[in-house]
């Protein structure tokens, strides 16, 4: 079942030339159509009353038509001729922002609701966690999510999974075949549900941390003391446990443990 929008609304077929599908393409933009799909995304945010929601890339409205009627909506859309519309069509119960959510400042909210551009769902993802929000609702290409909530012992357990942990909890709701967009992907897409939290370690260097991870799992068929000796070679790997290990079986809290035991190597 398609969106009314894609249907009803002809302010959003009314764009000029160089709003072209090359375009769509450039912006990453696959529209979502289905409102069975829309419905249920919302329905899983469990918006409450007097909750602050912010829509990502809102594209021909498919999600804000119905996250008006939540509470206090905020939508940035990069898109000139997409904002204009949403905001002719929105204007009395949302506040429509022209902007790209790479450099805007985020302001506190309660809820965050995305179809993410494939292209750049890391950079976004990542950026969001500077800021002040209590749980999301984001649906990314199938592998992307795959890899966000992977756990220790699976192959596609990672960079990304680790990193994402020291913000939140992850968890896949629901896969969306790519026949609920337009124009059509090339593959399905899943929706995640990400809730902030505090990280189950204290860290004396998020720096040191982060370079850490980013060592392992560059080398992860090598053994975590090949790794650490490419990318600190001047830490004695002998003072270090889990050095015979693989980076892949390692919780976050335990890469965290070595992360802490190299930072106060670096001090001495």
């Amino acid at each position: 079942m398609t969106s009314p929008l894609q249907g009803e609304d002809r302010r959003f077929d009314s764009a000029p030339a160089h709003h072209s599908r090359r375009k769509q393409k450039m912006l990453g933009q696959n529209f979502l159509i289905d409102s069975n799909i829309s419905k249920k995304i919302v329905s899983l945010a469990e918006i409450q009353k007097g909750e602050k929601i912010l829509e990502i890339g809102p594209g021909r409205g498919a999600l804000t038509e119905l996250l008006v009627s939540k509470g206090n909506l905020q939508a940035i859309e990069k898109d000139k001729w997409l904002s204009v519309v949403l905001k002719q069509k929105f204007k009395d119960n949302a506040e429509i922002i022209e902007g790209d959510i790479l450099t805007w400042e985020v302001p506190p909210v309660d809820v965050i609701v995305a179809n993410l551009p494939y292209s750049i769902s890391s950079p976004i993802l990542f950026r969001l966690f500077n800021y002040d929000w209590n749980r999301a609702i984001l649906m990314f290409q199938e592998e992307f999510a795959n890899r966000l909530v992977a756990k220790p012992g699976s192959k596609i357990y990672g960079r990304l999974s680790v990193m994402a942990n020291h913000y939140v909890d992850t968890k896949k709701l629901f896969k969306v075949s790519k026949t609920a967009f337009q124009p059509q992907p090339k593959i399905h897409s899943q929706v995640v549900k990400l809730v902030r939290r505090e990280p189950d370690y204290v860290l004396d260097d998020f720096n040191t941390f982060e370079k850490v991870v980013r060592s392992i799992f560059t080398h992860r068929r090598k053994k975590i003391r090949n790794c650490i000796k490419l990318s600190f070679p001047d830490i004695d790997v002998q003072k270090l446990n889990y050095m015979d290990l693989r980076a892949e079986i390692l919780q976050p809290s335990e890469i965290a443990e070595l992360s802490n035991s190299i930072f106060a190597l670096k001090l001495e």
